[in-house]
């Protein structure tokens, strides 16, 4: 009769052990080389043990933060109707708010201009040291209906307010019109024609290819490809919103 054998478990080292090992290394003088073992498992175990609370404070964030509610206007240029409504990065700011200081939960952002791009970076923190990023490049407009500082400011804030919504996750009420609201086209969901109509949004009502894949190259910073044609859409977006903001704030 053959005796099966059993494979031994794999021990694994819970959190408490691990500083029990330190102790005991420290205690029997272990080598060098098993205290930095050690410590490296120690901070590896710290390290899990940070990111499961991220993920958990994030989960109960997303949980109890509601629904994104607009807070600002564009007008048409009659002044009276609305064009469309978003919600602004400091009334995003303000509905978060609670939600993130009760689990526990902060943001920064780091921003770096690169030529005629920003770079933004938004970085959500644990309170246990754990932290994740959401980082966007968009192209500074080059429009001239703002000065350098107005327009370094505006992409700055939008891209601020896309970094900050994707890095925590968070529903807008305008997700579903802001920025890609397309008007007379609303239905119009070939990315070509998206592309199409926020070049003449910003102006520009052209029809010869060539000159189309120029301008989309000196607004975007991209080729006129397919691959790139989401990407495109998006960052034209983002200059129809400095344009048309920039529009209201000088009627008002």
């Amino acid at each position: 009769m053959t005796v099966s054998q059993k494979k031994p478990k794999a021990i694994v080292a819970q959190p408490s052990q691990v500083g029990d090992f330190i102790a005991k290394a420290i205690e029997t003088n272990a080598p060098v080389e098993t205290m930095e073992r050690l410590f490296a498992l120690h901070e590896k175990v710290e390290a899990n043990k940070a990111k499961s609370a991220y993920v958990e404070a994030l989960a109960l964030f997303q949980s109890e933060c509601p629904v994104i509610k607009k807070n600002k206007k564009v007008m048409n240029k009659d002044g009276r109707t609305v064009r469309y409504e978003y919600a602004s990065l400091d009334g995003i700011g303000v509905q978060i708010k609670k939600h993130l200081a009760a689990n526990g939960l902060s943001y920064s952002w780091d921003v770096k201009k690169k030529d005629n791009n920003m770079e933004v970076v938004c970085t959500v923190t644990h309170k246990f040291g754990h932290s994740e990023s959401s980082t966007i490049e968009i192209p500074i407009s080059a429009d001239g209906y703002m000065t350098e500082p107005q327009k370094y400011a505006s992409a700055q804030t939008y891209a601020k307010r896309y970094t900050l919504i994707n890095a925590l996750g968070i529903t807008t009420a305008d997700d579903d019109s802001d920025a890609s609201d397309v008007g007379d086209q609303k239905d119009a969901l070939d990315p070509k024609a998206k592309i199409m109509f926020n070049l003449r949004r910003l102006g520009y009502d052209m029809h010869d290819r060539e000159v189309i894949e120029e301008k989309v190259k000196e607004l975007t910073k991209l080729q006129l490809e397919e691959k790139n044609y989401s990407e495109i859409v998006s960052r034209l977006e983002a200059l129809v919103i400095e344009k048309e903001e920039y529009e209201q704030s000088t009627d008002n």
